[in-house]
Parts: C-alpha cells; sequence; structure tokens
C-alpha cells in the first residue's frame, strides 16, 4: 500500500510541475467563467467547483509535502553518511534536529576550530 501511494505521489508531483499544466489551469478558468456567465449558471455551481477546486489544491499540497519529506529524509541520511565518513565532528549528525541556539553553539565551536587551525 506504501509503495503504491509513493508511486501515485511522485506522478502526481511530476505532472503539476509541468510548465504546462499552469497554463491549461488558467485557460479552463476563463473558458469555464466565460460559459457559466454567458449561460447563467447558478451560483451554487460556481461554489461546488470553488469547493471542488480548492480540494484538488489541497491534495496536490499534501502530495508534494509527502514528496519533499520524503527527499529531505534521504538527504539528511546522505549528509549523516557523509558527515560520519569525514574528519568532521560526529556532533553534526542530526544537527536538524537540535534547537535554534544549539546549532548557532555548534556553528560558533566551529568557526573557532577552524580559525585556530589555520593560524
Amino acid at each position: 500500500m506504501r509503495w503504491r501511494f509513493r508511486q501515485i505521489s511522485d506522478l502526481a508531483v511530476l505532472c503539476a510541475g509541468h510548465c504546462v499544466v499552469p497554463v491549461t489551469l488558467i485557460a479552463f478558468a476563463v473558458i469555464w467563467a466565460a460559459v457559466g456567465l454567458r449561460f447563467s449558471f447558478p451560483r451554487q455551481w460556481f461554489l461546488l467547483t470553488n469547493m471542488v477546486g480548492n480540494l484538488i489544491v489541497f491534495f496536490i499540497l499534501l502530495l508534494v509535502q509527502h514528496s519533499q519529506n520524503r527527499d529531505m529524509r534521504a538527504l539528511h541520511a546522505k549528509l549523516d553518511e557523509l558527515i560520519r565518513s569525514s574528519k568532521a565532528g560526529n556532533h553534526w549528525i542530526a544537527a536538524e534536529k537540535k534547537d535554534a541556539d544549539a546549532i548557532e553553539g555548534m556553528r560558533q565551536q566551529h568557526h573557532g576550530q577552524t580559525s585556530e587551525t589555520a593560524t
């Protein structure tokens, strides 16, 4: 089930990110509004289409967020592995999970060590 969701998510993100999609959606909205005004569709119809459009946008947003979260987890795992295999201190592993003050202290400590070794 998770594999199928990931496959659908990747396909939706790929399709939603294509450059043709915004142009197509704008053209569709203009045509829809013109036809609705020409044939005097009731307001409830426009409210329904607005609700459906919002639900679609929300769904695409969740799929994109899912894809970005998965990509970021993979990127952090790769960076952690690079830190483990380098001369960098292991205290940098999982730095994204620490609060801002701890990260700033680590950065200051690193810059202090770098300037001492450079002189």
